[in-house]
């Protein structure tokens, strides 16, 4: 089977992407920083942010975890193992399905997430704006790039018929 061929990017969103992402990976630094800097480990701090913020009806199971952070079972496991050890977490039956089993953040583990995630809404309020910028540049880019193209082009709306027959 053939790959699917995408048109080259063009200098502008080759800057945006870098841009984009030189951002991102100074915030997610940051946040590393921030939590080694509590005495956390990074990787528990994404764990509690994970649980904490699942979309409503998604129950908190290593499986859901381990999807939201893309790691494999196995290594969401230990990841589980070591923040229930430290006191952060701690495994419980569901009540829906004994055999399920869920995760809730303790108070210890609320204080740090509390401490954290202020600190990343802070940098983000920083950052946020030059991310924005940067995808709404490679959006617009790509956008200007189909227009010029004729791709996905619309025509002007006219308010009468009569402009709307010259037009077609």
């Amino acid at each position: 089977m053939k790959a699917k061929e995408h048109k080259p990017l063009n200098d502008a969103e080759y800057a945006a992407l870098s841009e984009f992402r030189y951002q991102i990976r100074k915030y997610l630094r940051y946040m590393e920083d921030e939590a080694r800097e509590m005495g956390h480990n990074p990787q528990q701090y994404q764990v509690l942010l994970a649980i904490k913020g699942l979309p409503k009806g998604t129950p908190p199971t290593i499986s859901a975890i381990a999807d939201r952070m893309q790691l494999n079972h196995n290594s969401m496991v230990e990841l589980v193992d070591r923040c229930e050890e430290r006191g952060l977490l701690r495994r419980g039956r569901s009540s829906s399905d004994r055999r399920q089993v869920t995760l809730a953040i303790t108070p210890e583990g609320e204080l740090m997430l509390r401490q954290l995630a202020a600190a990343g809404r802070q940098q983000l309020r920083a950052v946020g704006p030059i991310l924005s910028d940067s995808i709404q540049r490679l959006i617009e880019d790509t956008k200007a790039a189909k227009d010029s193209s004729g791709n996905n082009r619309q025509r002007p709306k006219t308010k009468d018929k009569t402009n709307t027959e010259a037009a077609e």
